[in-house]
Parts: C-alpha cells; sequence; structure tokens
C-alpha cells in the first residue's frame, strides 16, 4: 500500500486573497486559526488507499485528527466566506451562507487530494511558488464547493458493485490510452454502458466528468514525465495526447500554476 511520507517541515500558509489563508499541517489544531470565521479542511490519511475527508468548520471545537494526518485549511474571515458565496446559487452554498450554518463532512475527491498533496510537496520557490500554492487552493475550494452541490441536489441510488467495476474498468481504459483515448460513446460500449449511465457513475464514483478524468490523468503523466526528465515538453504533450502546444501549456498551467517549460527548468536545478 502506498503511503504519503510528511516533510521534515510540513507547516506553512499562504495568502489566497483578503481574509483568506491557506494552511497546512499534521493535525487539525495546527492547521485551523481560532481567529477565522469558517475553514474548509481536507484531510489525508497517510495510506493513498483511504479516501481522506472534506470538512466545512464554521466554528473550531472538533478533535485533531492523529498527527500523521496531514491537514490543508482555508480559513476565512466572515467578509471572504460572504465574498465566496455571494454569487452561488446552489443549495449547497445557500446552506453555508445561513446565519447557523452547520459543520459538514464530505469524502475527499482525487482532485481534491492530489491538490493537497501538490501543497505539501510543491517544489517551487518565489514567485512560482506563490503561484502554485494559490492555484491549489482555489482547486480545493472548487472541489468542496462542487461535491457540496453535488451532494445537496437529487442524486441517483447507490451504485451497485458490478456498476463500479464498469466505471473503473473505464477509467483504466482511458488511463492506459492517454495519446488515443476512445470517443465517449465507444468507451461506454466497451465497458458494456450507455453514455448516460457512465457519466453517472463517473461522478457517483469520482466527482468529475470522464473527459476531466482523462485530462487530469494526462496532465499528471506529463508532470511526471517532466520532473523526471524524462521528456522535453514538446515530447510530454505528445505523448500524453495532446497534438497543440499552446492547448497543453494552456491545461497544463490552469492544473498546476505555473509553465511546463517553466517547472521543467525549475526541476531540473
Amino acid at each position: 500500500m502506498s503511503s504519503l511520507s510528511l516533510p521534515s517541515s510540513p507547516t506553512g500558509q499562504h495568502p489566497l486573497g483578503p481574509g483568506a489563508t491557506l494552511r497546512w499541517a499534521p493535525g487539525l489544531a495546527a492547521a485551523t486559526d481560532s481567529a477565522a470565521a469558517a475553514h474548509f479542511v481536507f484531510l489525508l490519511p497517510p495510506a493513498r488507499a483511504d479516501t481522506g475527508t472534506m470538512l466545512f468548520l464554521p466554528a473550531l471545537g472538533a478533535t485533531p485528527p492523529p498527527s500523521t494526518t496531514f491537514c490543508a485549511c482555508i480559513a476565512l474571515e466572515a467578509a471572504a466566506l460572504r465574498d465566496l458565496l455571494a454569487g452561488d446559487a446552489t443549495p449547497g452554498a445557500a446552506l453555508l451562507r445561513g446565519p447557523a450554518a452547520p459543520a459538514l463532512t464530505l469524502p475527499l475527491t482525487p482532485a481534491a487530494r492530489f491538490a493537497a498533496e501538490s501543497i505539501l510537496s510543491c517544489p517551487f520557490a518565489g514567485s512560482f511558488r506563490a503561484m502554485a500554492l494559490t492555484a491549489r487552493g482555489h482547486d480545493l475550494l472548487l472541489e468542496f464547493l462542487t461535491a457540496l452541490a453535488n451532494s445537496a441536489s437529487p442524486r441517483a441510488g447507490p451504485i451497485t458493485r458490478a456498476l463500479a467495476d464498469r466505471i473503473h474498468a473505464a477509467a483504466e481504459i482511458l488511463k492506459r490510452r492517454l495519446d488515443h483515448p476512445p470517443a465517449l460513446p465507444a468507451l461506454a460500449r466497451e465497458v458494456g454502458l450507455s453514455e448516460t449511465t457512465l457519466k453517472r457513475g463517473f461522478h457517483q464514483i469520482f466527482s468529475t466528468t470522464p473527459f476531466a478524468y482523462l485530462r487530469a490523468r494526462r496532465l499528471e503523466h506529463a508532470h511526471a514525465l517532466l520532473a523526471a526528465g524524462d521528456a522535453t515538453v514538446l515530447e510530454a504533450a505528445t505523448i500524453v495526447g495532446y497534438s497543440n502546444p499552446s492547448n497543453f501549456a494552456a491545461a497544463f498551467r490552469l492544473q498546476f500554476g505555473v509553465n511546463p517549460k517553466t517547472f521543467q527548468l525549475t526541476a531540473h536545478r
């Protein structure tokens, strides 16, 4: 079983904007801010097989998790929380805007886990580090609010083991064919599902669409190739299925907060 290794100094903080601070540390108590009005918390158990947990805490008082549990936390002042939710009309956002917003618990999504791990292992310094941490902090907020909106919307029934196996099989097909993935109708046929069932199942299991899942896996593989020095930027783009280098650079920057060439140069200094 793969595990999450904490560095020797895994505690830090980074401003995300007026009244909003990204903090990270082993354990909830070290990552939260007693002066904040609310916290969005992302807990990563050391074992990657564990999905982890996302929390919304309008007030502190929860029992801190074990010190080996990495915690990324976005602490918000009251005005920052109001600004964050002001334009969101989903039932979940309405719940957080209420005068007595409850504490909430959601499963940690794969994208949120990736963002939190990227914060913990961020390799950059200076302005590149600031850009990457800001991008990953915003990713965490978006993942929580998206998952909350999905949980507050009408839901399909519980997913069966047989359906889950087919959805995971579809995900494996996408990961094996990053350069030439099947179109959605072909993918659905290959695993014996309708397009509607495939899309719904992806949302239930991965909290995202098949296309977004594919894009994230492509970019993660390209990130690993560049970090290891196994490919140039153009080669990495081609390997993961991008025919247009500009599109690849834009997608990489959106996911990781830095241009692929800049990342490559920084990773090999």
